[in-house]
């Protein structure tokens, strides 16, 4: 890299690039002229600023909860708030929601506060946009659902749950115990011992929940990922089952439907969900209308997440599917 001319009290190059383009509002051309240096090492620095915590943007996210779709989602579905982002053509949106999603829970969450975390791709997006220099003090971060045998290292319960906590600082309550036991014996003397009912009462007392919505059939992570069984899945589907969350199932109305292992699960309920004050729900594309549609009519959310395109969608069904 070429020397750069920086003076003496910005011996570090990142800094200096950072404070010409954040603070005195210059181009990345004229900061390249200043330094000595081309546009590209320019740009270079500045992601590198950000990397490092050296810079530090927000969005206040009530400006994009103000928006008209924001608003028609908001009231019609009786949210506190919904956080809309643009579709966007050919982009990621998994990590789009989870960096809108990052904003929206740094900037609710207070110091002292319990923060309960279901699993996921799109949770784990989340936790992996949360800017690791977070300036929150005393938090603790809790699994609201045990670990599947066999699940996904890079979303399971366990990962998401430290990983956010690692990000904000916090101590990380995890459940010991599998997520679906041998019968329902097992589970109530598991429920017992003074260790883990310790770990139920954290999240009886979390004011926050972060979760996302499934969708069942093929292909889908529920059923490619070893959390239920394939005859556990039909038997609820042919009950009327259309979405999951945190391994349990709800039909198209948001009401629970009670699997045939529903005695066997360890982790929280969906009462449990609701006792929670604050509830923000993460999900996104058109293949969870249906899904993202009944988590909303089972008021499970408080806060939503969404891209655009999947919340007119969801609107859309919704009031197609109003009486005359």
């Amino acid at each position: 890299m070429k020397r750069l001319k920086k003076p003496v009290e910005f011996s570090d190059a990142a800094v200096w690039a950072a404070w010409l383009y954040y603070v005195d509002e210059l181009t990345q051309k004229e900061i390249a002229d200043r330094l000595g240096t081309s546009r590209v090492t320019v740009i270079k620095l500045l992601a590198e600023a950000k990397e490092r915590g050296l810079v530090k943007i927000e969005i206040d996210t009530t400006v994009a909860s103000h928006v008209a779709l924001s608003r028609q989602m908001a009231d019609h579905f009786g949210l506190q708030e919904a956080l809309i982002i643009p579709s966007l053509e050919g982009a990621d949106d998994l990590k789009r929601l989870g960096r809108a999603a990052s904003i929206m829970l740094v900037g609710n969450l207070k110091d002292g506060e319990t923060l309960a975390v279901a699993w996921g791709r799109t949770v784990a997006a989340v936790a992996q946009s949360v800017p690791g220099h977070t300036r929150l003090d005393d938090i603790t971060v809790c699994q609201l659902v045990a670990s599947p045998d066999g699940m996904a290292s890079d979303f399971s319960p366990e990962l998401c749950s430290s990983l956010l906590a690692n990000r904000l600082r916090a101590k990380c309550v995890n459940i010991l115990a599998p997520a679906v036991v041998s019968n329902a014996e097992v589970k109530a003397s598991l429920m017992a011992e003074p260790s883990i009912a310790a770990q139920f009462e954290v999240i009886r007392n979390a004011s926050t929940a972060l979760f996302g919505v499934g969708e069942l059939g093929a292909g889908s992570t529920i059923s490619t990922h070893n959390v239920h069984k394939a005859e556990t899945l039909s038997a609820v589907e042919a009950d009327g089952a259309l979405a999951v969350i945190m391994g349990l199932f709800i039909d198209a109305d948001g009401n629970e439907v009670r699997s045939p292992v529903h005695d066997q699960l360890i982790g929280a309920t969906l009462e449990n969900l609701h006792a929670i004050p604050r509830r923000i729900c993460v999900a996104g594309g058109l293949h969870k209308t249906a899904a993202i549609r009944a988590a909303l009519l089972g008021k499970l959310a408080t806060h939503l997440v969404i891209d655009e395109a999947t919340a007119q969608s969801v609107l859309d069904s919704d009031l197609t599917d109003q009486p005359d």
